[in-house]
């Protein structure tokens, strides 16, 4: 089976838990039980380096050049002609099925079984979180692209039941499989590592962690307060991800922004616990990989939130900084608890491991390949 890739919707540090799935999920196929005898990622000028190191003997990255980098700028004939050209790649490269981990399909008449992420509905939800421009957008697309795609994957039971709920969408076509995230996570660092990721960073015995892009609805305004009115001698309040220029400086809030993934997973193994006070989640990448890590979880207790974290970490709610602050102070100061929390973690990951989510992408394939090959019949 030749599978394509369509990686258009991702620009490096811009797109948050998209990019880290769409890397987890080629990683998951090039195993050999995926079934793909051939991977074909279709990239763009923005993201083709993030993307050219897993060319191999079956793997080929092709970049489609785009009419534009934004779509609004483009002509109705240059979308046409772009359109056109991909199709073409695809036919010439005998694809047997395109899965589109970022919300949209395009084309939406492409002739080929189609798989497609969607990922949340969010904006409605928090529709004061996006621009009236930005609505718009994912009504007109992403309800169209649902409704086209022969199979979708949702990351989670909340996700899925909010689709058929908001969208009328067929149950059956939604298959729940949560996000896959990469096997870095799972190596541990020597000791020499850890030491000497401690030095770069000046990093305390304590500190907390959370690995996020500062968007409205990650919560890094009351979390600041919570992590202040918390009051831990000694503790910093460590912040990674993109756009940090927003957040008010604090004392003890280190903002590191970007990091490597190498770096982000040493990070989690010298954390006090990861706190992740999201107000809204499809299914949180960061979560899996500090279990993965032993990192004790402290999260939200919101959307499909405790659905992934079970018995594996402490849920509060993240409008209440109080109970947030709460949570620190527990933490930093009980060991055994984040023992007990970093083991749980350690076991409940197992569930989420590469070969569990393969086995639920391949599920997902032969559905679309199936109802397309129905659809074409009929």
């Amino acid at each position: 089976m030749i599978v394509a890739i369509d990686t258009n919707c991702i620009l490096p540090g811009q797109v948050g838990g998209i990019e880290n799935y769409t890397l987890g999920l080629i990683e998951a196929l090039k195993l050999p039980a995926s079934g793909a005898s051939k991977l074909l990622l279709l990239t763009r000028a923005e993201n083709h380096s993030l993307f050219a190191g897993f060319a191999d003997e079956q793997t080929e990255v092709l970049q489609v050049r785009r009419p534009s980098a934004n779509w609004a700028e483009s002509s109705i004939t240059a979308l046409a002609e772009f359109q056109r050209r991909k199709a073409d790649l695809l036919i010439r490269h005998g694809v047997d099925l395109i899965h589109f981990p970022g919300n949209t399909i395009n084309p939406l008449d492409l002739n080929l079984p189609i798989v497609l992420n969607l990922h949340d509905l969010q904006h409605r939800h928090f529709p004061e979180y996006f621009s009236a421009e930005e609505i718009a957008q994912r009504e007109k697309w992403w309800a169209a692209s649902a409704r086209r795609a022969d199979a979708l994957v949702a990351a989670s039971n909340f996700v899925r039941d909010d689709l058929v709920g908001q969208l009328s969408l067929d149950r059956e076509k939604i298959f729940v499989t949560p996000d896959a995230f990469q096997s870095t996570f799972f190596n541990h660092p020597t000791a020499a590592q850890l030491a000497d990721l401690r030095r770069k960073f000046e990093l305390p015995q304590t500190f907390f962690i959370y690995p996020a892009a500062a968007w409205p609805h990650k919560n890094h305004r009351r979390l600041i307060q919570a992590f202040l009115t918390a009051g831990i001698t000694g503790s910093q309040l460590v912040l990674t991800g993109n756009g940090q220029d927003g957040i008010p400086p604090a004392q003890n809030v280190r903002l590191l922004g970007r990091i490597s993934t190498e770096d982000l997973a040493g990070l989690y193994h010298l954390a006090t616990a990861l706190i992740f006070p999201s107000e809204f989640e499809a299914w949180s990448i960061p979560i899996m990989e500090a279990m993965a890590c032993g990192c004790p979880v402290a999260s939200s207790n919101v959307t499909s939130l405790p659905e992934q974290v079970g018995n594996a970490g402490l849920l509060f709610d993240p409008t209440d900084t109080s109970a947030m602050a709460s949570t620190m102070r527990r933490l930093a100061s009980d060991r055994e608890l984040r023992q007990r929390l970093g083991d749980r973690g350690r076991q409940r990951i197992t569930r989420f491991a590469p070969e569990h989510f393969l086995q639920s992408i391949v599920k997902t394939y032969e559905f679309a390949i199936s109802t397309h090959q129905a659809k074409r019949a009929a």
